[in-house]
C-alpha cells in the first residue's frame, strides 16, 4: 500500500529540538513513498540551519514573517500539490510518530473514498504516554464549543475500524489532494486556532468523511510553541477575533455570546483577567470590522 505518495509537511516556529526528534520519527515511519518538507515558519533559532546541517533528503520552505498556522501550512501544501502529491500530511513539530502511522492512515482512505481526512490516536508525550490527549473532537451543546473526545482519558481497545467524528485537530491529519482542490485550503483570516475546527465543518458541508483511525498513533507535546511562550496579549486578542470569527460563520448569536460570556468567566476564575481583557478586545475589534464590511 506504499504505491500513493505522501508529503509530509511540518510546520516549525523555533523549537529545532524538537523539530529534529519529529523529523527522526517520520524518517523511521515504514511508508516508503514519502517526502519531507518542513515549512520554517520564520524561526529565529536556527531550525532551517540544523535541518540542512543533518537532515539533507528534507526539503525546506522557508518563509521570512510568521504566517501563523493556516498560512504556514498552504505554504507547504501548495508545494505538495505543485509535485502531484496523492496525499499530504501536515504536522505540527511537537509530536513523535509510530513508525506505521502513515501507512494505517493511508490505507484507510483508500478503503473509504468518501472521506478526506484521516486523524490518529494521540497520546501524550510526557508522563504517562498511554493517556490519551483526543481521539477527535465534536460539539458541546453547553458551553458551546468544539470539545475534544476522549480528553485525557486513559487509554482502552476501541477496536480497528475507523470512526467518523465531527472534528480533527491539525496536529497531525493525512488530507485526500481531491479534497483540498474542493474544499480549499486552511482559512488564512485564523493566525491560530478555530482554524481547524473551520477546516473540518467546511470540508463535512462539502460532503467528505472525516475519520479517527484507532490503528494509527502518535505523541504530542501538547501546543509547546504556544506554552513555552510567554503569550502577550496580541495572542489571547487574536484567539478573540479568531473565536468571533468561527462563530460568527457557524453558530448563532446566542451560542457566540454564551460562549464568550462563559470563556471570559472562566479566565477571571482562574486568575486572568489580563486573558480575558485581551480576548474580549479581539472579539470587539472582529466584530467591528465584520459589521463594517457587512
Amino acid at each position: 500500500m506504499n504505491t500513493k505518495s505522501v508529503f509530509i509537511i511540518i510546520l516549525a516556529w523555533n523549537h529545532k529540538d524538537d523539530t529534529r526528534e519529529a523529523l527522526r520519527s517520520f524518517l523511521q515511519d515504514t511508508y516508503s513513498n514519502k517526502k519531507i518538507v518542513v515549512v520554517d515558519n520564520a524561526s529565529s533559532d536556527g531550525t532551517s540551519d540544523l535541518i540542512r546541517g543533518e537532515f539533507e533528503t528534507i526539503e525546506i520552505l522557508r518563509s521570512e514573517e510568521n504566517l501563523g498556522v493556516s498560512g504556514g501550512y498552504n505554504l507547504g501544501i501548495d508545494f505538495a500539490v505543485s509535485q502531484n502529491a496523492d496525499y499530504i500530511l501536515i504536522a505540527n513539530n511537537d509530536i513523535v510518530t509510530d513508525k506505521n502511522m502513515i501507512s494505517g492512515l493511508v490505507e484507510t482512505l483508500e478503503k473509504y473514498p468518501h472521506a478526506g481526512i484521516a486523524m490518529p490516536k494521540i497520546y501524550h508525550y510526557y508522563e504517562d504516554r498511554s493517556r490519551l490527549w483526543c481521539t477527535g473532537a465534536h460539539w458541546r451543546k453547553f458551553p458551546p464549543t468544539v470539545k475534544m473526545t476522549n480528553f485525557n482519558r486513559k487509554d482502552w481497545e476501541m477496536g480497528s475500524e475507523p470512526i467518523p467524528i465531527e472534528f480533527a485537530p491539525s496536529c497531525v491529519l493525512l488530507l485526500r489532494k481531491q479534497m483540498i482542490e474542493t474544499v480549499g485550503k486552511f482559512d488564512t483570516s485564523y493566525f491560530f486556532y478555530f482554524d481547524d475546527w473551520d477546516f473540518s465543518q467546511r470540508s463535512r458541508q462539502a460532503g467528505y468523511k472525516i475519520l479517527f483511525v484507532p490503528g494509527a498513533w502518535m505523541w504530542h507535546k501538547v501546543s509547546i510553541s504556544t506554552q513555552k511562550s510567554d503569550k502577550p496579549a496580541l495572542w489571547w486578542n487574536r484567539m478573540g477575533k479568531s473565536a468571533a470569527l468561527y462563530y460568527s460563520r457557524y453558530h448563532s448569536p446566542l451560542e457566540a455570546f454564551t460562549f464568550f460570556l462563559w470563556y471570559i468567566i472562566r479566565e477571571v476564575l482562574k486568575g486572568k483577567p489580563n486573558r480575558a481583557i485581551a480576548f474580549l478586545n479581539g472579539v470587539i475589534e472582529f466584530r467591528k470590522t465584520y459589521n463594517k464590511n457587512n
